[in-house]
């Protein structure tokens, strides 16, 4: 049993009410806790955990999503992206792994940004491609620590006017299915 709001009772008034919820459903745990200050959580879960029982392995042990390589280049892209760029540009970027080569031991990724304006082409590549070559080696390192192994990335800005409004280019881009 949970006793939720403790945060709204003195201690004097708690011990009381938990020894009437004790004598009337002889629960096996009280757990008071107060969600609003985060008071007792961690015992809450603790508690689901222990009685949850495990289920089967849907994925190998290494495996930490059912997303191929292709897709969490792009969207490792797309974040940094965004992190470097948030103030700048609206959220209208997309990207798209265009090519993706696994020949000999360094996998080629060619990854394309979407954007819908010359202006947030600029952006993206910025003074002397500075900015476009920041987000590809953060995006670089992140694929790396993920796989493991060297990869080379390379990055594209397109602009494709009003694609956030085409239902064909949300599709092509695999925002919408």
């Amino acid at each position: 049993v949970l006793i939720n709001k403790i945060d709204q009772v003195g201690k004097e008034s708690l011990l009381p009410l938990i020894q009437k919820v004790q004598g009337e459903l002889a629960p096996e745990e009280i757990v008071p806790i107060s969600a609003l200050k985060n008071d007792g959580l961690s015992r809450v879960v603790d508690l689901l955990v222990a009685r949850l029982p495990e289920g089967p392995a849907y994925y190998p042990e290494d495996q930490y999503t059912e997303h191929d390589l292709r897709f969490l280049s792009a969207e490792i892209v797309r974040e940094k992206v965004m992190q470097l760029l948030y103030q700048e540009l609206p959220y209208s970027v997309a990207t798209q792994v265009e090519e993706f080569k696994e020949e000999g031991d360094i996998p080629r990724i060619h990854v394309v940004i979407v954007v819908e304006k010359d202006s947030q082409k600029g952006i993206v590549i910025g003074n002397k491609g500075a900015m476009i070559k920041k987000i590809g080696e953060l995006a670089r390192k992140d694929i790396e620590a993920m796989v493991g192994k060297q990869v080379y990335l390379e990055l594209f800005v397109k602009v494709v006017e009003n694609w956030t409004k085409s239902e064909r280019r949300l599709k092509e881009l695999g925002i919408i299915q």
